[in-house]
């Protein structure tokens, strides 16, 4: 007889159950059976393009409780370990404007000690459990080499090639220059710069002072060649973060003559001496403090009078003096504030009538002590500004 009853029978009920349990469990597992078989190209891609614009459009970072940028950190190894992400970018708001001193902590090229090694670059710019390889290398417009960190691409040992066995990235970006400035004769004359009256002329010592504000140049406003003020840090001067260049010309032609000097004033030229450089921070609440001793390091700038020397004071100057603050040496200065550059200069003339040998008996030079300090600004005829120069960044991954 034929049960009509509609009630299903328990063999039918439990091999259902059975049949969809074993399709969840292979369609469960269909997906993975094709991982091996996947595109390492788009992976490869996808990951260089990645790397790219972290370090075209990101400034980087340290360890919250590191307030110091990654660029400036000293050259040791738990200063490398405090770094979370390099980037090159000037300011999140100047993508692909990259920063003249991260590129030089990046590749190297102001660390001696501990500089920075593979597994840095992977933990801080690939990042993954991946074990890739890559390549990184920067071109700069006017420069006769490219810097690079990483591996060398398979297949070649000259740079990138066409291929499809790793991710490659090119990226067109810009580099961001310091500025400089030159104090020659035609400022000594414009600002009144030397002592040349009778009454104060003849001092012992000339002070003269270089004010670089800081507070105006970081949080003031830049009107040429700037018109997005977002845009600004671009063509920012940032003493605290740049390198400050200043550049004193033609010394030997300062000093007047004095009366008392050897045979009427018709000697050789008087010798002239930096015997002093000090440093000093103005308050935006008024006064000064010094820049403690612990966090910038007061010597440690450069001189160059025709050959590049480590300061070591008192020296004796020719024509011409540079002085060079790589980036961050005013780090600690008050960005709200003005940065005090003091220079004290010596002056002596050799006697020729007497045998006396030189002596320092007053003279006139570079002193500007009753007329103010010469400022550093964005006045283009005394300051050389940052320019924006071209680049290529190539990363590739495999």
């Amino acid at each position: 007889m034929t049960d009509d009853s509609g009630i299903l029978s328990v063999d039918f009920l439990v091999g259902f159950t059975i049949f969809m349990v074993a399709f969840i469990w292979v369609a469960t597992l269909v997906p993975n059976l094709f991982l091996g078989v996947s595109s390492h190209g788009v992976d490869f891609d996808a990951v260089a393009y990645r790397t790219g614009v972290i370090l075209a459009e990101d400034p980087g970072a340290t360890e919250q409780i590191v307030t110091t940028p990654w660029e400036f950190q000293p050259d040791t190894l738990t200063a490398n370990s405090s770094i979370a992400r390099f980037g090159l970018a000037v300011s999140k708001e100047t993508p692909n404007i990259l920063s003249e001193a991260k590129i030089n902590s990046f590749f190297n090229k102001n660390r001696y000690r501990y500089p920075f090694v593979y597994n840095d670059y992977r933990n801080k710019i690939i990042f993954g459990d991946y074990p890739y390889r890559f390549n990184v290398s920067l071109s700069v417009a006017g420069e006769n080499t490219t810097d690079y960190v990483g591996d060398v691409l398979p297949g070649t040992d000259t740079g990138l090639v066409s291929g499809s066995n790793y991710g490659y990235i090119r990226r067109e970006v810009k580099v961001k220059h310091f500025s400089n400035a030159t104090i020659d004769p035609t400022d000594y004359q414009k600002f009144k710069m030397t002592n040349g009256d009778d009454k104060y002329g003849n001092v012992t010592f000339n002070e003269f002072s270089i004010m670089i504000n800081a507070d105006k140049l970081v949080n003031g406003n830049i009107t040429d060649p700037v018109t997005n003020p977002n845009y600004k840090a671009a063509y920012q001067i940032d003493p605290l973060h740049d390198k400050i260049i200043i550049n004193i010309t033609d010394l030997d032609k300062i000093p007047p003559r004095p009366v008392w000097s050897a045979i009427g004033g018709s000697g050789p030229t008087p010798n002239i001496n930096l015997t002093k450089v000090t440093f000093w921070t103005g308050s935006p609440y008024g006064g000064l403090a010094g820049i403690p001793a612990g966090q910038v390091p007061h010597l440690n700038f450069t001189y160059d009078d025709g050959n590049s020397t480590p300061v070591n004071l008192p020296v004796t100057l020719k024509q011409n003096v540079t002085f060079i603050f790589e980036p961050g040496f005013f780090v600690a200065a008050n960005s709200r504030g003005a940065i005090y550059i003091n220079l004290t200069f010596g002056v002596d003339e050799y006697a020729q009538d007497l045998p006396l040998g030189p002596r320092n008996q007053g003279m006139q030079f570079l002193n500007n002590t009753r007329t103010g300090p010469w400022d550093y600004n964005y006045n283009v005829t005394e300051v050389t500004q940052p320019v924006l120069r071209d680049a290529v960044m190539e990363v590739a991954v495999w």
